[in-house]
């Protein structure tokens, strides 16, 4: 014990007391805490897709038989795969371990300490996670009344000095999406502005098409959502070749594993199958806004991803929480306290959504 504060000397100061990121807890550990049994657990707290991935994608991993050798450090196959989903060049392209390994990368790019980092809150975490391990200042700015991009502010934050925005779209965990006029207006000042569609297949809208435009413009996707590969670990980025030749230099030569490459092919090859299956999340999606409407107590945000956000009884989102979680429903709450009165519910399968639904009419009678 006596040398643990010679070790901590040793760290970077900045990391001492980084508070780490809030993720969700596996079903295993949701059944340990709730004393319920693990097959009885309703877990909405994550976004993942309760589908699941292609039947492909076992069938691959079981076939392979080369797991001794080294991926390609160049991912040339998986960029070439990836270019043609995504309709762009594959010099454009850089896969990484899920979409939080690029915000890690990007921010190592270009990014020295204390230059400023925008992200308009709520939404996701790790990118205040990530700036703040690289030194940066992060700056949030709180959307509107109806989570809208607060414009002015992140303009003037611009001409400030900001060196980055992070600009979900749909925004994690709002839902809503940005408008092009907004986005080139972000844009046209020069910062380096990062898109992340992680959700773009359930929105069915993209902001690809200004990256012609604006060379400062990189948008991020994923294979977790809508492919079913969370734990598999697949994202990617389109950019500028600029910025894409410095990541493919700087990222780890060997970041994508086989499993996460083979997962990638079989999905593009049943990208039918799971096409449909997001289509069948959305009009899900919509269905349980409409029920959540029914609750006085609720309010509902209208939502472009494969979740919701919905305000709850006031001062109560953490009660409410805590009270489905009694019937094995867990939803997900923030410690943010802009988000003190809501929670987070991702569409589940249909009798997942049943089950929530019913456990809301028994706390909420």
């Amino acid at each position: 014990m006596a040398r643990t504060p010679i070790i901590r000397s040793l760290m970077r100061p900045h990391l001492l007391n980084l508070e780490p990121y809030e993720g969700v807890d596996p079903p295993e550990v949701l059944s340990e805490r709730s004393g319920i049994p693990t097959e009885r657990i309703v877990k909405l707290n994550g976004n993942e897709n309760p589908y699941g991935p292609s039947p492909k994608v076992a069938s691959a991993l079981a076939c392979y038989m080369s797991y001794h050798i080294y991926t390609d450090p160049l991912q040339r196959r998986v960029r070439q795969a990836l270019s043609e989903y995504a309709d762009t060049t594959q010099d454009r392209i850089v896969a990484g371990a899920g979409s939080d390994e690029l915000i890690d990368l990007l921010m190592r790019l270009f990014l020295d300490p204390g230059d400023t980092v925008i992200q308009c809150t709520p939404t996701f975490g790790m990118y205040e996670s990530f700036a703040e391990i690289c030194g940066a200042r992060v700056l949030s700015i709180p959307r509107g009344n109806h989570f809208e991009i607060d414009l002015p502010k992140v303009l003037e934050a611009a001409r400030r000095g900001a060196k980055m925005a992070f600009i979900a779209s749909p925004n994690n965990p709002t839902g809503d999406l940005m408008g092009e006029d907004t986005a080139r207006e972000i844009l046209a000042t020069g910062m380096l502005v990062v898109i992340d569609e992680a959700y773009f297949e359930f929105a069915g809208s993209t902001l690809l098409a200004l990256l012609g435009e604006y060379p400062n413009l990189v948008v991020l996707r994923t294979f977790s959502k809508w492919a079913g590969l969370a734990s598999l670990r697949l994202g990617y980025g389109i950019m500028d070749e600029a910025i894409s030749e410095r990541l493919m230099t700087i990222k780890p030569p060997y970041n994508i594993s086989i499993a996460s490459e083979l997962a990638l092919f079989a999905s593009l090859e049943d990208k039918e199958l799971l096409l449909s299956r997001v289509e069948h999340l959305a009009q899900s999606r919509d269905e349980l806004y409409k029920s959540l409407l029914e609750f006085k107590e609720l309010q509902p945000i209208p939502s472009k991803a494969n979740f919701i956000l919905c305000r709850g009884p006031l001062g109560k989102g953490r009660w409410l929480y805590e009270r489905l979680a009694e019937h094995g429903v867990f939803v997900r709450y923030y410690s943010n306290p802009l988000l003190e009165n809501y929670i987070r519910i991702t569409v589940g399968l249909p009798d997942e959504n049943k089950t929530l639904r019913e456990a809301l009419k028994v706390i909420l009678s």
